[in-house]
């Protein structure tokens, strides 16, 4: 049985979070473990279990639940336009107020890690995390 050493966890958290693919960024790709790892001295195995549980630290349940229904939404889209089948596609998403555009002006809303939401081009759901 593998166990995390809390003070490693607090120690590098924020450091493995950020080289990682845990917070998607536009033209620039996140470390594998094995890249960060390699990096701070740590072995992968330890590397990967401070990600797994940051990563739940930092996005709460509704936001894996965002993300899945994201995918499956998504990946039924593409099968009913590849395969030209309309009646593979989801029906519409119900309409959620937190989902209305805002006013001109008005800041997004916060993502999942309680960062301004980006805006333009790129924008969207929460990041994908593996783990």
């Amino acid at each position: 049985m593998f166990r995390l050493d809390p003070a490693v966890y607090r120690r590098h958290k924020d450091e493995v979070l950020r080289l990682s693919n845990s917070f998607q960024r536009i033209g620039q790709r996140g470390l594998s473990d094995r890249e960060i790892a390699e990096r701070l001295g740590l072995d992968e195995r330890t590397v990967t279990e401070i990600r797994c549980v940051a990563e739940r630290d930092v996005y709460p349940l509704e936001a894996w639940e965002e993300a899945i229904e994201f995918k499956r939404r998504a990946s039924l889209e593409w099968a009913a336009l590849a395969l030209k089948r309309p009646d593979l596609a989801p029906p519409p998403a119900p309409a959620d107020p937190a989902s209305r555009p805002e006013a001109p002006g008005s800041p997004a809303p916060p993502d999942v890690a309680g960062q301004p939401a980006p805006s333009g081009e790129g924008a969207g759901p929460p990041p994908a995390v593996e783990g």
